[in-house]
């Protein structure tokens, strides 16, 4: 991430994914941002000194109606496409250069499919300038294979974000991440293992007790609130096969 920081003390990463947003709400076009850089924008001052990292890239979300109209806008930004990537993936996913060649733009089109696939399309406009925390989380944590990086992300969102059933500012919708793992087994699964996974790793991840106490707890309330929503009936279909068939897409298949 640049060192350079703009007026507002933000990285110059951070301070450019905010400019297009910022172009984006002047131009008509619905874009948010999601990935680690959110989570820094949602949080506040201590959180950002404790637990901010580099950020290589930006990652976006928008309409795919709004396709045409959101790539004129980051050309006009002085943005590269990836001609090649975006006709071959352009109907759900896009990907761009920036102006220095010093990092990129994925922007996912309503889809995000990786180990799971959500509908970041239907709540898009739920907040202004990132996704609410509880589709930030979810995209951390369907992560099949959940590295440090995005543990100590899923952290940094936790502390800052009290679990409940509102979105806004500090709060996380644990409605709506329980709505949606319970429909999907699969998606369930690898939630729960990766809230487990960032459980065991705080000690390494979060230095100060307080807020690794805030953590874990906020963490076992999501948990239970996930094993006590309602399942169902292909959820609990699914349940019977269990771990003995592969409930997550790998990289190779997306």
């Amino acid at each position: 991430m640049s060192a350079v920081s703009n007026s507002m003390g933000e990285p110059g990463l951070v301070a450019a994914a905010r400019r297009i947003c910022e172009a984006g709400e002047q131009a008509g076009v619905d874009v948010r941002l999601l990935g680690g850089i959110a989570i820094w924008l949602r949080s506040g001052p201590e959180l950002r000194e404790a637990l901010g990292r580099d950020y290589a890239d930006i990652d976006l979300v928008s309409l795919r109606k709004q396709s045409k109209q959101l790539r004129e806008l980051l050309e006009s930004l002085g943005y590269v496409p990836d001609k090649m990537f975006n006709s071959l993936q352009g109907d759900t996913r896009l990907y761009y250069h920036s102006p220095d060649g010093e990092y990129h733009v994925d922007v996912f089109l309503e889809k995000f499919v990786m180990s799971h696939e959500l509908d970041l399309g239907a709540r898009l406009r739920t907040e202004p300038l990132t996704l609410p925390a509880a589709e930030l989380l979810l995209t951390k944590l369907q992560i099949a294979e959940l590295n440090r990086k995005d543990a100590s992300d899923t952290a940094m969102l936790l502390a800052d974000h009290e679990p409940g059933a509102q979105d806004g500012p500090g709060r996380l919708n644990g409605a709506r991440v329980c709505e949606l793992c319970g429909s999907n087994w699969g998606l369930y699964t690898t939630v729960t293992d990766n809230l487990q996974t960032t459980r065991s790793l705080l000690t390494e991840i979060v230095a100060q007790p307080a807020l690794r106490e805030r953590v874990e707890d906020r963490i076992a309330r999501l948990l239970e609130q996930l094993e006590a929503a309602p399942k169902s009936s292909g959820w609990r279909r699914r349940a019977k096969l269990g771990r003995r068939m592969r409930w997550y897409q790998t990289p190779d298949e997306v």
